[in-house]
């Protein structure tokens, strides 16, 4: 039960900031967090130390990060959970956004069929009904083991007291200053007079202080079904937003059996439907056995175009077939079959690419592929362990940075812009060039598509390892990629991140490489030589590792391509 008193937040805006400038630690057996920003991952080490489980601290962080990581950290977005505790399987929670009931499939069209310019993103229709704040509820309801309130404390008192705007966080809010000036509310906290958030400046929300207390001491609820919520909608109505209370009361978090995949004596649970990237990584793993993966150098010729054929043939089916699993009937069960897999693999050419266009999905097209859906490189993923090997991988987002760039001044909320991962027009292929299918098309209830994709490893039915990524498609390669980098090429979680990465996901047809990997020119030579294109791009994906070794001890590292950091003690 929610208790009423409020007690003071267990930790100052200034609190441990000496001790984060390292992005990997190890040390012997104990408990960690890794987080993208560094004062949220200070948040879930308090509520280790304080006591609390790993359930705990993730709820902290996820609270922590809606003030302090505000591009993607939330309260108005949604997202997924892998939760593992001893002695049981790891289990999934959904808390993905929901379509309103007022959207249907043109919802963002005009009357010919072309796409309403920015109106998926840039607008309150592209807002989504929110799922964090029931989803952190309900994993605290499961899981948690300290009162609800204590939880929220750091939150708070970061949002009321104020948090120093880092040099990171001034360039984010510069390079979106546009959006960000679009909403007279949202221009106000983020570029009052034109000017972003300077570095150095002490930054205080306090009314998204209040609705922080307001949830810490009335629970979910408080929003869904009471007041808190009722004046969200209110003032989301007064900005053209089609959501209702009922939406809010009708949302529920759900719980998920996880797509469970075997490899090499590991046991991988990764997120289900609507979450493609299990049913990714699963496929493409299948495949990889056929070709004797303990043989492959790391980013060798060779290793980067059976990856890259493996993927555009995984890619090709995820984006025709895969949907909402309550809403569209998904074959996904048959996407894992061996024997399918086996054929599928069968047709790649060791020494030549594949043609994208004629690879295409494995069972055949449906009746409308060729619907355009778009996902965000703007997303935060962070993982926790506690002392008793309980385990959390937790990915949330509000999509776009800063979500479609709208503040609901009375609440202090930053709205999502998640109705944009749905399929929104046929024929226009997303910023990512990915290539949908009805099976992710509007719906009223329905929930998005999407890539986020928090995953827990056991071994022998332990805690081995907790990944997840931001970087929208690009964050099922991401993890798939860190995940082979630590076991089959035996690298440590610091090593596994920083390897330099490249992508392919079937449309279009390029292999995306960073510039680290760029700087191989004899490599991308023999790629090109084997009819691949090649695309450079400054860097792919933003992960986040956990690693527990044989001997107990643990192996943490935030991406160097971000601002994250590990702690283990």
């Amino acid at each position: 039960m929610i208790q009423s008193a409020h007690r003071e937040g267990i930790i100052s805006r200034f609190i441990v900031h000496f001790a984060l400038i390292l992005f990997t630690t190890v040390t012997p057996a104990g408990q960690a967090v890794v987080s993208p920003e560094p004062l949220a991952a200070s948040v879930g080490m308090q509520i280790l130390e304080q006591g609390g489980n790993a359930a705990d601290a993730a709820v902290a962080i996820g609270f922590a990060l809606a003030v302090t990581y505000p591009q993607a950290g939330n309260i108005a977005g949604g997202g997924f959970a892998m939760v593992f505790s001893p002695g049981s399987e790891p289990v999934a929670l959904d808390f993905r956004e929901t379509a309103p009931a007022a959207a249907h499939a043109r919802i963002f069209q005009q009357p010919d069929g072309s796409v309403i310019p920015d109106e998926s993103t840039l607008t309150t229709r592209s807002v989504g009904v929110p799922g964090t704040i029931r989803g952190l509820y309900a994993l605290w309801q499961s899981h948690g083991s300290l009162d609800w309130h204590v939880l929220l404390a750091p939150a708070v008192r970061l949002a009321r007291e104020g948090v120093i705007i880092s040099d990171f966080q001034h360039d984010r809010i510069d390079r979106y200053r546009e959006k960000l000036g679009r909403d007279p509310d949202t221009r106000d906290l983020f570029v009052p007079n034109g000017n972003p958030l300077p570095a150095g400046h002490l930054w205080k929300q306090p009314k998204l202080a209040r609705t922080l207390e307001t949830i810490a001491k009335k629970g979910a609820d408080s929003f869904y079904e009471g007041k808190l919520g009722r004046r969200f909608i209110r003032e989301l109505t007064r900005k053209g937003g089609i959501m209702t209370r009922e939406d809010l009361a009708a949302y529920r978090a759900i719980w998920r059996t996880p797509v469970h995949h075997r490899f090499r004596g590991d046991d991988l649970y990764m997120m289900p439907l609507p979450s493609s990237g299990g049913i990714v990584i699963a496929q493409v793993l299948t495949m990889l056995d056929w070709f004797q993966p303990e043989k492959l150098n790391v980013n060798s010729t060779e290793t980067v175009h059976l990856f890259c054929e493996l993927e555009r043939r995984a890619f090709a089916d995820r984006n025709t077939y895969l949907g909402d699993p309550d809403h569209f009937a998904v074959i996904w069960q048959q996407l894992l079959d061996p024997e399918y897999l086996a054929v599928r693999a069968d047709g790649v050419d060791l020494k030549k690419a594949s043609d994208s266009k004629t690879i295409g999905p494995g069972m055949g097209p449906l009746a409308t592929a060729g619907i355009r859906y778009t996902e965000s490189d703007q997303t935060t993923a962070f993982a926790v362990v506690d002392r008793n090997d309980m385990a959390i991988s937790l990915t949330y987002t509000l999509n776009g940075n800063f979500g479609c760039g709208v503040l609901l001044n009375d609440t202090g909320m930053l709205l999502n812009n998640e109705m944009d991962d749905f399929a929104v027009a046929p024929g226009i292929p997303n910023s990512y060039g990915l290539v949908g299918g009805q099976a992710n098309a509007v719906s009223p209830g329905k929930r998005m598509l999407s890539s986020m994709t928090p995953t827990i490893v056991l071994k022998n039915g332990r805690f081995h390892m907790a990944l997840g990524c931001a970087g929208g498609s690009r964050i099922i390669t991401t993890i798939l990629h860190a995940y082979l980098n630590a076991t089959l090429f035996h690298m440590n979680a610091s090593d596994a991140l920083a390897s330099p990465r490249f992508h392919h996901q079937w449309l279009p047809d390029v292999i995306r490489v960073e510039e680290a990997f760029a700087s191989n020119e004899n490599r991308l030579k023999q790629l090109r030589s084997m009819g691949h294109t090649i695309e450079q791009v400054k860097t792919i994906g933003n992960a986040i590792l956990l690693i527990q070794r044989e001997d107990g001890s643990l192996d943490g590292a935030a991406d160097p391509r971000g601002s994250g950091v590990a702690l283990v003690n």
